[in-house]
């Protein structure tokens, strides 16, 4: 081949001197190309300093200095789901910051995600067709029933020129299956995509086993470079996504409830950044009750019902593994005590796998779920006090009488 296009088959690597001739003004057009653009932005700044502020910023992949004073310093003080806590924390966010780009896959009335006066992203004649208002300036994305494109579209977004936008996607937390190889590239290419999850437990009722996830929260705790995030109630989820929009080279999913959760008096924003933290300490503690997300308040009304029962008891929030794995090992082991010989034991409905790292037992779930209303699926499945209380008592008193083992993580 190189004889017969006049090369030299003894050389190799060769740039001739009519290509470097073809080439030779490419430095000198390039510094040129950038010499005009920028005089162009420096124009534009000139005649217009707000837009052109802006414009710089977004460039620069930098949000609004204030973002995290519109987030709601106060909560409820009654029971919310976590889902609309979650649209509590973003809507302010989304309503005044132009860098948001959110969207949901059909389930707007669901997530949350609405803020008054969004505008459709979708062409203005279409309307006819769906009735919803819009123009290619809005920043509210209608993907429909396509989680896995939703997820690839915000990909996309926030690999251009990072930063420039920081795309929100948001769907009931098992169709996030559907999304994962999308979601798992975006991990893979450190890109800043948040993942607003609903609808994260048994506790979400009728929809039954196909809607209620189990096993899906061990598949994204497992994925390198994402942080899957399980706020306990207002407090919590407000921390959650202080954490999500500060993660910039990281996908965040902000996993939360349909059905309404106490608002907790112990928990702590600041908490979620930590990975998990103490509500609850007892210097004579026997026993740690972890507790996650929509779970914690039966957590917490377990110690209560120990410390009755004369078995002191001390709780954990523990809302995200990744970012309790970036603490020092001082502070993880301060916060477990494990090393103390006290036992810790989670309450989750999902899958166990995984939490032998912080925990000697689990009560969790190895089956599907139950098409049951939310409440009646946790009591069919034993997740209430006096059940949760029982499994406990009888774990410490098999440690104690040999039966359970120290380093041997049980499901009870």
């Amino acid at each position: 081949m190189k004889r017969a296009n006049g090369f030299d088959p003894n050389e190799s690597f060769v740039v001739g001197d009519v290509v470097r001739a073809f080439f030779a003004d490419l430095p000198a057009r390039g510094e040129a190309l950038v010499a005009q653009w920028r005089a162009l932005v420096d124009r534009y700044e000139k005649q217009y300093p707000e837009l052109g502020a802006e414009f710089r910023a977004r460039v620069e992949g930098r949000i609004a200095a204030d973002w995290k004073e519109r987030i709601p310093k106060s909560v409820p003080d009654k029971a919310t789901s976590t889902r609309a806590a979650s649209g509590m924390a973003l809507n302010p966010l989304a309503k005044d910051i132009n860098s948001f780009m959110v969207g949901t896959a059909d389930l707007s009335p669901s997530v949350y995600m609405a803020w008054p006066g969004k505008v459709d992203f979708q062409h203005p004649d279409l309307r006819p067709t769906c009735g919803i208002n819009g123009s290619y300036a809005g920043r509210y994305i209608h993907y429909g029933v396509r989680e896995h494109a939703m997820c690839a579209i915000a990909n996309g977004l926030a690999a251009f020129n990072p930063g420039t936008f920081l795309p929100v996607t948001s769907s009931f937390f098992m169709f996030y299956l559907y999304a994962a190889p999308a979601v798992r590239m975006g991990a893979l290419q450190h890109l800043q995509v948040i993942h607003a999850a609903t609808h994260d437990s048994i506790g979400m009722g009728e929809d039954g086993p196909t809607h209620q996830p189990i096993e899906l929260a061990t598949l994204f705790r497992a994925m390198p470079n994402l942080l899957y995030i399980r706020p306990a109630d207002a407090e919590e989820t407000m921390g959650a996504w202080t954490v999500a929009v500060a993660a910039q080279n990281t996908p965040s999913i902000i996993s939360t409830s349909r059905h309404a959760v106490p608002q907790l008096r112990q928990t702590r924003r600041d908490g979620v950044a930590q990975g998990a933290y103490v509500l609850e300490e007892n210097p004579q503690a026997q026993v740690t009750i972890v507790g996650v997300g929509a779970e914690l308040t039966f957590a917490l009304s377990v110690a209560e019902e120990l410390k009755q029962q004369n078995v002191p008891a001390r709780v954990v929030s523990f809302p995200c593994w990744r970012l309790f794995e970036r603490q020092d090992v001082k502070y993880r082991r301060e916060t477990l005590r494990r090393h103390e010989g006290i036992p810790a034991v989670v309450i989750e409905p999902y899958a166990p796998n995984g939490w032998e790292r912080y925990a000697d037992a689990g009560i969790c779930l190895t089956r599907f779920g139950h098409s049951l209303p939310g409440p009646a699926a946790y009591k069919y499945f034993g997740y209430d006090v006096p059940t949760l209380t029982s499994k406990v008592v009888k774990y410490l008193e098999g440690r104690r009488e040999g039966t359970y083992l120290q380093g041997e993580f049980v499901e009870l």
